[in-house]
């Protein structure tokens, strides 16, 4: 059949005129293109070209596909740029930062559970870190505080976010983060300036496709250098007391996820996504919050301005979806927010991988 390489061979040997040329243009063998040549004649059944010397001179045919070449390859760029931005929208679906309100929520979190989780997120003095997905700069605030001698690159595909997040770096007047709009997915590999490590913070839920983002930053980082990624599990979220709307809502937000194409539960798959990756020496440990009336920072820090937030931030969309009534989720809300008066009680756990990169 004719597919996009053959109209490419067809534009190549017009704009060259010979075999020999078309096959640099287009960093192919001679071989390979002659190849490709026979293998479409032979389809077709009519010769594309006559061969004088050297030189290719179009027959009728070969000038009706070249015509129509061009054409076809416009159409079929087209169609591939529209579904890459069918593929981006689905990973922009969230967004960190989206709203004031959720870039308030997202700050409240790293604050309140920074003991937790970055206790131990400490890199070599003059090192370069690559944190993926940094949002509106919730976590690079925490992590470059910590290490004032590392260096830190921090992209992201929300302009609006970046744009929080150098206002908060520079409202607390943290000098060793660069910030740049950028697709993880887009960005170069050249070996010479690749990075010490690699930093994905609350990111991975949010794709449907983790395990091709931990194969695609892996060449970004220097053999030796580590990564760093943690997750939360919403599957591991249990309260007192217990109250099934509660739990209901709870789930909603993870089928909500699941349809956005995301997974709010992958925490506990972190080593096998990251062993799959190609990482060595990966090591994942739970860093589990639990929280009672003699942790008031974190009755107001986790149970109310971030965990339960999150589910009422999601409240339009669970609602449109199906996923839960309008009294059920009024209900359920109700029940999280009784986890955080004086006889409640809640728990959840993230889970922290750190993995290293023993490639070439």
């Amino acid at each position: 059949m004719i597919d996009s390489k053959h109209l490419k061979l067809i534009l190549a040997i017009e704009k060259s005129g010979s075999l020999n040329k078309a096959s640099k243009e287009l960093n192919l063998t001679q071989s390979a293109l002659s190849h490709q040549l026979k293998n479409l004649e032979e389809y077709l059944g009519v010769a594309l070209f006559n061969r004088i010397g050297n030189q290719l001179y179009f027959t009728a045919v070969g000038k009706e596909l070249k015509e129509r070449a061009g054409v076809i390859l416009e159409h079929y760029d087209e169609l591939e740029a529209r579904i890459q931005e069918f593929k981006e929208n689905q990973l922009d679906r969230y967004i960190h930062g989206y709203s004031q309100r959720e870039a308030q929520r997202l700050r409240d979190q790293a604050t309140s559970v920074s003991e937790f989780l970055h206790f131990d997120s400490i890199w070599e003095a003059d090192s370069r870190v690559l944190e993926v997905g940094c949002g509106v700069g919730a976590q690079t605030r925490i992590i470059a505080a910590k290490n004032p001698k590392v260096h830190f690159t921090s992209i992201d595909i929300s302009e609006p976010s970046l744009d929080l997040a150098r206002k908060t770096i520079a409202e607390e007047r943290i000098e060793n983060v660069d910030f740049l709009l950028q697709d993880v997915r887009t960005l170069s590999k050249n070996k010479m300036d690749r990075f010490d490590h690699i930093f994905i913070c609350f990111f991975l839920e949010h794709i449907p496709n983790p395990l091709d983002v931990l194969k695609q930053v892996k060449g970004l980082v220097k053999p030796g250098g580590t990564i760093t990624v943690i997750e939360g599990d919403h599957g591991s979220t249990y309260f007192h007391p217990d109250d099934p709307h509660a739990q209901a809502v709870v789930e909603a937000q993870v089928q909500l996820q699941k349809q956005r194409g995301g997974n709010a539960n992958i925490g506990r798959a972190l080593y096998p996504l990251l062993d799959k990756a190609g990482y060595q020496e990966v090591a994942v440990s739970p860093r589990q919050i639990y929280v009672d009336r003699s942790k008031p920072a974190l009755v107001e820090g986790f149970i109310k301005n971030t965990f339960t937030a999150m589910i009422q931030g999601m409240s339009e969309d669970l609602l449109k979806e199906g996923l839960v009534s309008q009294t059920a989720y009024k209900r359920g809300i109700d029940g999280l927010l009784r986890t955080a008066v004086a006889d409640g009680t809640f728990s959840y756990t993230f889970f922290k991988g750190v993995a290293v990169n023993q490639g070439t």
